[in-house]
């Protein structure tokens, strides 16, 4: 006597529900997270490197005011 039983696309063995990898009904949401994640990446990594452009360009306007500004 066996406790896996299969029905349409799933195996359950043990009360547990497994999904049958021959079925290839998650690749669809796989390639989704795959595609979030990378958009996400991009667009950590520009937000950061324009970040840090702008605070380049504000310490070098700074460091212009105190050495202009400061002893004249």
């Amino acid at each position: 006597m066996s406790d896996t039983t299969e029905q349409s696309g799933t195996v359950t063995e043990g009360g547990v529900v497994l999904v049958d990898p021959s079925t290839k009904s998650y690749t669809e949401t796989v390639n989704i997270a795959w595609a979030s994640t990378v958009v996400l990446l991009v667009l950590i990594v520009v937000v950061s490197l324009m970040r840090g452009a702008k605070v380049k360009r504000q310490l070098a306007e700074a460091e212009a005011r105190r050495k202009g500004g400061a002893h004249g």
